[in-house]
């Protein structure tokens, strides 16, 4: 049976396989070696990076225990669009300091190639990053828009994030084509202890700056008619990184909606949000959108509170707001932030089960959360429980709601109801 090698960094950076270590990955407290984990080559695009704060711990055959290497960093791996981590890097703590708002994988050294514990989820090509435009020539694209639409504010905040974050989905909009963000509110009714555009202190910064104001419904429709009348299958997106939350923008967002249908009634508009206010919901379902899609960490209250740490607002709420889509024949894709040692316990499992069975689900997008691990498992503070695995956890809510499609982004709506690559769920050996 081989096991792959742990791969550490040292204080430079430089990563290395070890001689003699044998990877080892994490859930919740616990360290294993990925016997039978669920490994595959490292997909390309990936990033690796050592992990600051931390020592690499991996498993000594000779002494048959985990054991931490001084002076060298863990090493995670940051994963492209469409893969889900199955397991988390193992490391030991060398300080207090909250690490970095990334989806940290374990990798190991395997036959030598590199091995990480993942899935694909989805098999929409349109978001690989070698489709898109890195360098300065990019910016003519940009500023062919600009100068076209000087008086947008839109378009000015979609450019920043094209060019300074390489938002892929930003950069749709000056190629034309597929999905077109639409991010609309300055303002959030969740204090998400991981949000990646404001957080209240400096323990972990938000890797993005959060947009200073609401575009108006006409420069909203402005940008959306454009992206349909020119892109390549267009879909309108609401709800962004880059801002907080749209349901804070309801009657602008209405009233956009209501522009840009009397132009492209076939246009697929999606809502991309916590949904938190039905009946600010309601106004954005009722004005013409064709799906929406529900952030949430967790089905079972006090684990969604504990990360949404909510105002004004109850997880009642959402499933309010959730039962008014199904009324009224909208699709629902949840976005399920996951992470090993949480989203796979069995009570998070059969509440997941639970609630598709109260409500209807057509579509489970599987993101990986950027946050600190500990950070996350600190704020939750869960009890014992049964761990599944996130492979085992996403077979068995198959097996309850056979219908439900996995996946990872967004979709038009001929596209809906497809099997785009349903994930490999079956568990596998290393081979001897």
């Amino acid at each position: 049976m081989q096991i792959p090698s742990l791969v550490y960094a040292n204080k430079k950076g430089e990563i290395f396989d070890h001689p003699e270590l044998k990877m080892s990955m994490r859930s919740a407290e616990y360290d294993f070696m990925p016997y039978e984990a669920e490994l595959i080559p490292l997909p390309s695009c990936s990033r690796l990076y050592f992990m600051p704060h931390t020592n690499a711990v991996g498993f000594d055959l000779a002494k048959g225990g985990f054991t931490a290497l001084d002076d060298a960093h863990a090493v995670s791996v940051f994963l492209p669009p469409a893969y889900l981590r199955l397991f988390l890097p193992s490391y030991k703590r060398i300080s207090n300091d909250i690490m970095p708002l990334y989806a940290y994988t374990a990798v190991g050294w395997l036959n030598d190639s590199f091995v990480v514990p993942a899935i694909k989820v989805d098999n929409d090509s349109h978001w690989h990053p070698d489709l898109y435009d890195y360098s300065d020539k990019f910016k003519v694209k940009v500023e062919f828009y600009l100068n076209k639409y000087p008086k947008n504010r839109l378009y000015k905040q979609l450019a920043h994030c094209a060019l300074t974050y390489h938002c892929t989905a930003a950069k749709n909009v000056f190629y034309p084509r597929w999905e077109c963000p639409m991010p609309t509110s300055p303002a959030c009714n969740s204090r998400c202890v991981g949000c990646i555009s404001l957080q209240e202190s400096e323990c972990c910064p938000s890797p993005q700056v959060r947009m200073d104001f609401m575009p108006t419904a006409e420069e909203i429709a402005e940008v959306a008619c454009n992206h349909a009348a020119y892109a390549e299958k267009p879909l309108i997106s609401f709800g962004q990184g880059c801002e907080g939350d749209p349901v804070m923008a309801a009657d602008v967002i209405a009233a956009a909606v209501r522009l840009i249908r009397k132009d492209f009634p076939k246009l697929t508009i999606n809502f991309n949000s916590n949904c938190s206010l039905p009946d600010q919901v309601a106004k954005v379902l009722d004005a013409g959108v064709d799906s929406i899609r529900v952030s949430l960490n967790s089905t079972i209250e006090a684990t969604y509170n504990a990360y949404y740490r909510p105002r004004g607002y109850s997880f009642a709420n959402v499933e309010a707001s959730i039962a008014a889509a199904n009324e009224r024949g909208v699709y629902v894709a949840l976005n399920l932030l996951t992470m090993p040692g949480i989203t796979d316990r069995k009570s998070e499992c059969d509440a997941l089960i639970d609630f598709m069975s109260r409500h209807k689900i057509e579509l489970i997008q599987t993101r990986n959360l950027n946050i600190d691990a500990e950070l996350l498992y600190s704020a939750i503070k869960l009890a014992k429980d049964e761990l599944m695995g996130l492979k085992n956890m996403l077979r068995t809510v198959k097996k309850a709601h056979k219908d439900v499609k996995f996946g990872y982004f967004n979709r038009m709506k001929d596209d809906f109801f497809i099997e785009r690559g349903l994930p490999d769920l079956k568990v596998k050996k290393f081979k001897k």
